[in-house]
Order: structure tokens, then C-alpha cells, then sequence
């Protein structure tokens, strides 16, 4: 065991902490090739990449490629130009097209426009030289080589230089001899080119057509040093066994400055190079690689790197004026470690502090050791507590303190000096007290689980509680006397007033698990949490608190600016720590982190560096003006925000949205794109904004977007419908006035033909009464005929005895009967004419219903010697109402048999297109003029509201209103010599 502390004793870390991340992009992660051939950043800070089949921007975050060009040859070369004058030109491989790269993107143009890399004259071959790497070949087809200054162009060929005055024109040979082998060690600054002569360890420098050498560091002339030099940019390297040096001329002197060591450079084969020197960033581009962003880091994280140990850090003291030392022997500094004192790995880091005279104390195995800074910290004491655990071991403001635990009980304990075996006081604690500050002679601050309790040394008791129920982390005093206290998961607090006010957190709450902060000389607050180091200023952080109006706004520091793990540690006590040289120390998960808060930078994005000049809309890319025009039935569109930035976005709260939507802000990821979806017709602007400075100023910049609208959604068409809408209600209205005006007016009709008709059904049933009066008359008369008629032959039958003349008597009562009583069926419908439909529906012959009524009359007839004729056509048929006829013809053949003596009866029959004309003539008494007029003048008043009976018989004046209601007509004629001819006409 001996052996092995010796052995760790003598074992001293050299290795240097990492002062650079490295992100590499290759067509794994985005890049869309892996051969690069030139790099170059425009004025408007996007960074260009040459490869091979297309043009490539990146912004920090995205690369946009650019390749639908009408090129045959798309492997493209070198860039060449002016940054300033926003021209950046770049042909391809055959160096017979050109690319124009102005206002952020690339644009095919005439190469006559721009005098190319590479030509002929005075049957020369001539090409340009822009750039200088491992890569250039000086092949032997070209003659001449020349470069290009503001003053002049120097051709250097026939193993010499040729210089050309712009102005004068003028040709001068430089007497000296310059082989085609030495342009590898060739570079340019500003008007004065060099190359650097290994021999005799000296630099030929150009100017203005004069050579003369110079002195420079040594790396200029190493055989081993690589030399990488662009025109357009104005960099120069120097690589010599992966150290990457910039060089500078000023004063007449070359000058390297040293940037990093990057040892696989030398096994890569580096196409281009670029140093951004604001963020600090070295680009390296490869032709077989893909890109590696190198940045150097303001931040160093110094680890023991011993085997089979971790590298979590907590509690330390400051030691020597720029390090840190630990309870387990090691000493950290800025970039190494080593170890001071050999001592075991320790598993308990949380508590160390130093004493009055610098001996190292710290809390282990539940004993409180006190290493003596006399010895070099190899003897030391331990001090234990029966039956008692020690929790925490604590110093503020001159006082020695421990907390200890039994069982449930809990306590603090505050010593007399700093040999932490005199017990001065002790004072009962409800919970485990984790944090202690003597905030003055008379209070201290106790941090537990449950709160803040304030504790009086005077009065010896607990006087306030401040935060109940926080559980505390860290208690801190920065130098303006403000005390702010960290929790565990519960948010970060300030304490005013002996109240608690909890600090505004980052927008992804990281500062919920804050663990303790620094204060710098510029009164910014830097706060370790466990995802991430937070800056922010605290007079902006107060003025917040006091009047909250607008927000807070963090910056973070990550592993990608240097740190090798986000997460840092808190629960310890002390946990920061201020050198005596400025640095800032905070423990982490993996080492201590040290930095200098003068020298830590913080970027943003200049107020104009925001571009909206894409979109994707329905798939295809477009290239926007003053407006974002979205056709009618678009699905989505992508806006893309152009921020060249090459820190973290988070820092710079890149947001956007709509200004009529009554939403909040949308946070922009990484691909830097804002979606639009299916938005209502009409106009709307997108507000983008950013954090441009650290004082929290937000950038905003505004486009307008036009959806176009349906015809249908159009306000012109709205306005068209509502008033259609509104000219159908009208309408509707107007039809339903109407309507209801004309039902009323109908209603009023009604009323009136109805009263009306009431008066015309009282005069009809009047008339009714006295038409049914006459029927029953009518119809006694129809019968009494044929009744009288057989009375007469029952009184012949008494008188006569002649069996032969009764017999004859007999037969005629009898036929007679037979047809009266056929006639006394049918009185029911006789009675019931009127109600009855005018025509049947089935056809029958008219010959059968006039041989019916002959057949009734025939024996009455016979007793006057009148002979009754049916002459009528046996095919004539009609569907005229059956009972109608029969009621017709009764009555006409009983008036004829009745006026006819010792004559003849003669039925007929005609028939025309519109009419039926069934004749009956007798030669009986006839009608007198009169009678044949009257009854002729009823059919002319077809519409008489009465019919007024004369005493011409009820008969005929039943039969002219039965051929009114069947639209048929009688006409009365009268017969030669005598007699009556009676035609009735009826309609078909």
C-alpha cells in the first residue's frame, strides 16, 4: 500500500485540457458530400463550400445546397473575388463556366465577364494562383503561374519572377532565380507576397516590383511546416506537427499566432481552411472527410486522469493563486493537474475548507481530518464524534461549524477555533441543515430541507423562517450584499426583506436545479446548474424582479462551447471558487471547469443578420421578394429563417409567429423553419425576432403573407351572397305579404260566395222543395197512365162474359203490370237523377233502352189503335247516364201515347261527329206555338238560377233539365199533317 502512494505520489499529470470542441459534418449528419474544395465567408457572415456537383451554405446550422445549374461540368475549384464588393466568383473544373455569388446565393453568369484562373497568351499558358495548399499541383503544360495584388501581378516563370505594374504597365525582371518548386512555400498579406526560402532560413518578401529577405520565426522556414494561404479571404497558416499557427504581417514583421493543436490534421488531406476570428472558429475542409469545425474553447476543464478513477468534482479550495486542491492530494490548474500529497480515492468530496493557516480540513469515514499545510498535507489529524454522524462541515464569517446527526435528532455545532474540538454552542435543528452563512455577527442563515431558518448567536434562537417547505441547496452573498439561496429541483430564489423571491428561470426551467453562482467585476451572474453554465446580468435580474416588464433572457454555456459535460455540481460546500488570478472554478461531472469571465465571449447575431427570402410551398423551393403569396388550397409551407449564426441558437430565443394570431411565441429548433398551415384567406404578417445583444434588445423583422382566397371565400363574394341572401329573405317576405294579402282577399271571397251561396242553397232547397213536390207529381202522373190503364180494362173484364175478350183483357193487365212494375224498380234512381254521374262506364245500346219504354207503352196504345215504331239503329251505343235516358224517353213516349188516338208513334235514330239525335213524331194533337216556344226559350237561359214550372206539364220540364245536366239539348218541331216531332240532340 506504501508502494502505491508512493507511486501515485510521483506520478504527475501533464496532460493538457481540451481548449477546443470539434463538430464534423460528413454526409452522416447533414453534409451533403464529403469532398470539400474551398471554403470562403461572404460579407453577410453565411460560410460558402466548394464541392464537387454543387455549391453549399451554411449558416451554423443548416447547409443549403445549390446545384440545378446548366453546367456540363459541375466539379467546381477554387473561390476568387471580392468579399467586400459582394462578389465572390468561382469557376468549375473545365473553367469554362462561372458562378456568381451575390446578395446570399450563387447565380450562373457569362465567363467573360471575369477574367478566369487560367489562359493563353503570346503562345503562354497562363494560371492564376488564388490559393496555396497540401493539395495544389504546379503542373508542367502551365508556363506561367501570377498572382494577382491591387499594386501589380508577379508571373513567376523560366525559374523567375516578372512583375506588371497596374497603372505604368510597365514589365520588371527581378534578378533572382525562383524555381517552380519553391511556390509551395508561397503566401500573400495585402500587397506583399513571400515565400519562404528553407535554405538559407530566410523569407523573400515581394513589394511593388522589389524583393528583398527578412527575418521570421522559425516555423516559416521549417521543412516540416505547411504553408496554407487564400487570396480572397487574406489567411494565412502555418501547420507544423498539428500546431496550427496564424500568421500576421504588421510593422514590416511576419508574427505567428498560436491558435491550437489539432495532431490529425497532418493525416488528413486538407483541401481549405478558414478562421473566423470573432467566434474563434478554424474550419477544415477535406477532400475526403467532410468538414470539421474546430472552436476554441473559454473554457478549460482540468481532470486527474488517473486509471480506475472517476473525474466527478465537488468541494476544493483555492491553492497557489491559480489552482484548486481536493481532499484526494490533486492539484488543478487551468490545463493539468497533478498530485500533492499522496491520499486514497475518496468517495466523500462534498465538504473541505481551509483553515486559518492554510491547513486543508474535510470531512471522511464520518471524521473530520485536518491535514497540515507544514508537511506538504502528509500528516494529518482525525477528530470523531461518538455516536454521532458528521453531515456537513461548514466556515462563514469566521466561524467553524459541523452538523451532526443522531438518529432523528439533528444539529449544529459551532466551535471555538478551527481545531474543531471545543464545542462553543449547539443549537437543535428540526431538519438536516445542508447550507450555512453568517449573514452578521449576529444571525446565521441555516439551510434545510424544510426552509431558511435564522438563527440569533445573541439570543440564542431560532428567530424567522424564510422559504418554508424549499429544500436548500446553496446560501450566497454576492458583493453587494444581496443573498440568494438554490434549492434542490424547487427553483433558484432571492432573498428581500428576509422573503423569498424566486429568480425568473431559463425557458427550458434548467435553472429549477441551479447550483450555485459567481459574481464577475461587470456584475454578471454565472450560475452552474446540471445541464448547462448560465450568464445573466444581475442589475438586469433585480430591475426584473422589482417591476417585472418583458422577460428574462439566459445565456448558456455547453459542451459545445468547450465544456466536456453539461452537468455541474452543487451539493457541496464550498462549490465555486474565485483565484486569486480572476479565474472562475466551478466542479463538474467531469473535472473542474475554469475559465476567466473577462474572456468569455458571448455572441449574437448582428440586428440586419436575418434574412426571409425562402419558402417551400407544395414541395417546391421559391425564392421570395416582398411577400409570401400562398396559392388558394395550399397544404403547408415551410418559411425559412436565414440567421448566419454559429453559436447556440437557444441563446439568441429565435421565435416567430403571426401578428393576428393571438398566440404565443414559437421557438425556432435548429433547422431554422417556420410552418404555416392551412390559414384562413386573407393578409397576415410573420414576426420573427431575436435576441441581438446581451442587454436583452430584441431584433424583429416582419413579411407580409397573402393567402389567396376561393371565389367563394372572397369578401366581393361574401358582400354578393349576403345581399342574395338578403334579396331572397325580402322576396320571401314580399311572397308571403302576398300571399297572405291574396288569402285574405280569398278569405274575403270565400266569405262573400258563401254567403252567397248560402242565400242560393236557401232558394235552391226552396226550389228543391217544390222540384221534388212536382216529381212526386211528376212521377204520379208517370204511372197513373198506365194504372188508369189497367183500372179501365179491369172494369171492361167485370162487364164482359165473352172468354175470348177476357182473355184478351187479361193479357193486357197482365204485360201491362209486367212493365209497370219493371218501371217501379227503377224509382229509386229516378229519384236520384241528380246526384248521379253524368255518363256510366260501360257503352250499352240506345235500340234496347227505347224498346224498354215501348214495350211499357205498347199495350196502352193499343187500346187507342196507335201503333208504336223502334226504328232505331241497333248498332248505335253511348255511355251516356242509363237512367237519365230512360227518364227522357218515359216521359216523351208517355206525352205522346197520351195525345195520340188511332195513330202512330215513330221512334228514330241519327248520329253526326258531335252529336246523337234520337227523333220521336206522333201524329197525336200536337203543341200549340206556344208551348213549343216556351220550352225551346229553356235551353237558351242555361244558367236560370230557378225554374219556373208553367201549367204545360211537369213531364217535359224534368226532361229539359235532365239534358241540361247531360249538355244535351231537345228541339220541338211540329209533324205533317199533325202531331209533334221531338228531336233530342245528345252530346258525345
Amino acid at each position: 500500500m506504501k508502494l502505491l502512494y508512493f507511486i501515485s505520489f510521483l506520478f504527475f499529470l501533464s496532460i493538457y485540457g481540451q481548449n477546443y470542441t470539434i463538430q464534423w459534418y460528413n454526409t452522416d449528419n447533414g453534409l451533403p458530400q464529403n469532398s470539400i474544395k474551398d471554403i470562403v465567408k461572404d460579407k453577410y457572415g453565411f460560410i460558402w463550400l466548394s464541392m464537387e456537383g454543387r455549391i453549399v451554405r451554411y449558416d451554423g446550422s443548416n447547409f443549403v445546397q445549390y446545384r440545378n445549374f446548366a453546367f456540363k461540368n459541375l466539379s467546381f475549384g477554387d473561390f476568387f473575388g471580392s468579399i467586400q464588393k459582394d462578389r465572390i466568383t468561382i469557376f468549375n473544373a473545365s473553367e469554362k463556366d462561372l458562378l456568381l455569388i451575390s446578395q446570399r446565393k450563387p447565380g450562373a453568369v457569362s465567363s467573360g465577364q471575369v477574367t478566369g484562373p487560367e489562359g493563353t497568351a503570346n503562345q503562354k499558358v497562363y494560371k492564376q494562383l488564388v490559393k496555396n495548399n497540401v493539395t495544389v499541383r504546379f503542373v508542367s503544360y502551365i508556363d506561367s503561374y501570377f498572382v494577382k495584388l491591387n499594386t501589380g501581378t508577379y508571373y513567376f516563370e523560366n525559374n523567375g519572377i516578372t512583375y506588371t505594374d497596374n497603372k505604368s504597365k510597365k514589365n520588371t525582371e527581378l534578378p533572382l532565380k525562383f524555381s517552380r518548386s519553391k511556390l509551395r512555400r508561397l503566401f500573400i498579406h495585402g500587397d506583399y507576397a513571400f515565400a519562404a526560402d528553407i535554405e538559407n532560413k530566410k523569407i523573400l518578401q515581394l513589394y511593388q516590383g522589389k524583393y528583398s529577405y527578412i527575418s521570421a520565426p522559425p516555423i516559416y522556414t521549417d521543412p516540416e511546416t505547411k504553408i496554407y494561404w487564400q487570396q480572397i479571404t487574406g489567411q494565412v497558416f502555418m501547420i507544423n506537427h498539428g500546431k496550427i499557427y496564424r500568421s500576421v504581417f504588421s510593422d514590416g514583421k511576419l508574427k505567428l499566432t498560436y491558435l491550437l493543436e489539432y495532431r490529425d490534421i497532418d493525416k488528413e488531406i486538407s483541401g481549405a481552411m478558414f478562421y473566423d476570428e470573432i467566434l474563434r472558429k478554424l474550419y477544415i475542409g477535406s477532400s475526403i472527410n467532410g468538414l470539421k469545425i474546430l472552436s476554441l474553447s473559454d473554457f478549460s476543464v482540468s481532470r486527474k486522469n488517473l486509471p480506475y478513477q472517476d473525474e466527478v468534482c465537488y468541494a476544493a479550495i483555492p491553492y497557489g493563486g491559480n489552482s484548486v486542491l481536493t481532499q484526494e492530494g490533486i492539484r488543478y490548474f487551468q490545463h493539468t493537474s497533478e498530485r500533492v500529497f499522496p491520499a486514497a480515492q475518496s468517495y466523500d468530496k462534498r465538504y473541505t475548507l481551509e483553515d486559518d493557516v492554510g491547513n486543508l480540513v474535510y470531512r471522511e469515514n464520518n471524521s473530520i481530518h485536518i491535514r497540515y499545510k507544514n508537511t506538504g498535507f502528509t500528516k494529518y489529524d482525525s477528530i470523531a464524534f461518538k455516536n454521532k454522524e458528521i453531515d456537513g462541515l461548514y466556515k462563514s464569517g469566521g466561524l467553524y461549524m459541523a452538523s451532526l446527526v443522531s438518529g432523528k435528532a439533528s444539529s449544529l455545532c459551532i466551535f471555538k477555533n478551527d481545531q474543531f474540538k471545543d464545542i462553543e454552542k449547539i443549537i437543535p435543528c428540526k431538519d438536516n441543515v445542508d447550507a450555512v452563512l453568517r449573514y452578521n455577527q449576529d444571525l446565521l442563515y441555516l439551510g434545510t430541507s424544510g426552509g431558511i431558518y435564522v438563527y440569533s448567536l445573541a439570543g440564542n434562537r431560532i428567530v424567522k423562517m424564510i422559504g418554508k417547505g424549499l429544500p436548500v441547496k446553496q446560501i450566497i452573498r454576492t458583493k453587494d450584499g444581496n443573498v440568494w439561496f438554490t434549492t434542490y429541483n424547487r427553483g433558484f430564489y432571492w432573498i428581500k426583506g428576509q422573503k423569498t423571491i424566486r429568480v425568473p428561470s431559463d425557458k427550458n426551467d434548467f435553472l429549477a436545479n441551479a447550483h450555485s453562482l459567481l459574481e464577475d467585476k461587470k456584475s454578471n451572474l454565472w450560475i452552474s446548474s446540471n445541464n448547462g453554465l448560465f450568464k445573466v446580468n444581475k442589475n438586469v435580474l433585480l430591475q426584473y424582479m422589482k417591476a417585472p416588464k418583458g422577460s428574462i433572457t439566459y445565456y448558456r454555456y455547453t459542451k459545445n462551447q468547450g465544456l466536456l459535460n453539461n452537468e455541474f455540481n452543487g451539493s457541496a460546500n464550498p462549490c465555486t471558487h474565485v483565484l486569486e488570478d480572476g479565474s472562475f472554478v466551478f466542479p463538474s461531472m467531469e473535472g473542474f471547469v475554469f475559465f476567466d469571465p473577462e474572456k468569455v465571449g458571448t455572441y449574437y447575431p448582428a440586428t440586419e443578420d436575418i434574412y426571409l427570402e425562402r419558402a417551400k410551398i407544395k414541395g417546391k423551393m421559391i425564392q421570395l421578394k416582398d411577400k409570401i403569396f400562398l396559392e388558394c388550397g395550399y397544404k403547408n409551407a415551410e418559411v425559412y429563417i436565414d440567421i448566419p449564426y454559429y453559436s447556440d441558437l437557444e441563446n439568441i430565443y429565435l421565435q416567430a409567429k403571426l401578428d393576428n394570431e393571438d398566440r404565443p411565441w414559437v421557438n425556432i429548433k435548429s433547422d431554422k423553419t417556420f410552418r404555416l398551415g392551412n390559414l384562413d384567406p386573407g393578409t397576415y404578417h410573420l414576426l420573427v425576432r431575436f435576441l441581438s445583444s446581451k442587454s436583452g434588445t430584441f431584433v424583429y423583422k416582419t413579411i407580409p403573407v397573402e393567402v389567396e382566397a376561393y371565389f367563394y371565400q372572397t369578401l366581393l363574394f361574401k358582400i354578393l351572397l349576403a345581399g342574395i341572401c338578403i334579396f331572397i329573405v325580402l322576396v320571401i317576405v314580399q311572397m308571403r305579404t302576398n300571399f297572405l294579402r291574396l288569402k285574405n282577399k280569398a278569405l274575403k271571397n270565400i266569405l262573400v260566395h258563401k254567403d252567397k251561396e248560402l242565400l242560393d242553397t236557401n232558394n235552391k232547397l226552396k226550389n228543391e222543395s217544390d222540384y221534388q213536390k212536382k216529381l212526386v207529381e211528376s212521377i204520379s202522373h208517370d204511372i197513373t197512365t198506365p194504372v188508369k190503364f189497367i183500372a179501365l180494362l179491369s172494369q171492361e173484364l167485370n162487364q164482359t162474359l165473352d172468354l175470348r175478350t177476357q182473355k184478351k183483357y187479361f193479357d193486357s193487365i197482365y204485360k201491362t203490370s209486367e212493365q209497370l212494375y219493371k218501371f217501379t224498380l227503377s224509382l229509386k234512381e229516378y229519384t236520384e237523377l241528380y246526384k248521379q254521374e253524368n255518363r256510366a262506364g260501360e257503352e250499352y245500346s240506345v235500340y234496347d233502352l227505347i224498346e224498354t219504354k215501348r214495350l211499357l207503352f205498347e199495350e196502352i196504345a193499343g187500346q187507342k189503335n196507335t201503333f208504336i215504331y223502334n226504328f232505331c239503329d241497333h248498332q248505335l251505343k253511348t255511355s251516356v247516364n242509363k237512367n237519365i235516358l230512360l227518364a227522357v224517353f218515359h216521359n216523351i213516349i208517355d206525352n205522346a201515347v197520351k195525345n195520340t188516338l188511332e195513330g202512330e208513334i215513330t221512334i228514330t235514330s241519327a248520329f253526326t261527329q258531335s252529336h246523337m239525335e234520337i227523333s220521336i213524331s206522333d201524329t197525336g194533337n200536337g203543341m200549340s206555338d206556344e208551348q213549343r216556344n216556351y220550352y225551346s226559350g229553356l235551353f237558351k237561359e242555361k244558367e236560370n238560377k230557378q225554374m219556373i214550372f208553367k201549367n204545360y206539364g211537369l213531364g217535359l220540364h224534368m226532361v229539359v233539365q235532365l239534358l241540361m245536366k247531360i249538355h244535351s239539348e231537345m228541339t220541338i218541331h211540329q209533324n205533317t199533317p199533325k202531331g209533334t216531332i221531338i228531336k233530342i240532340l245528345i252530346k258525345i
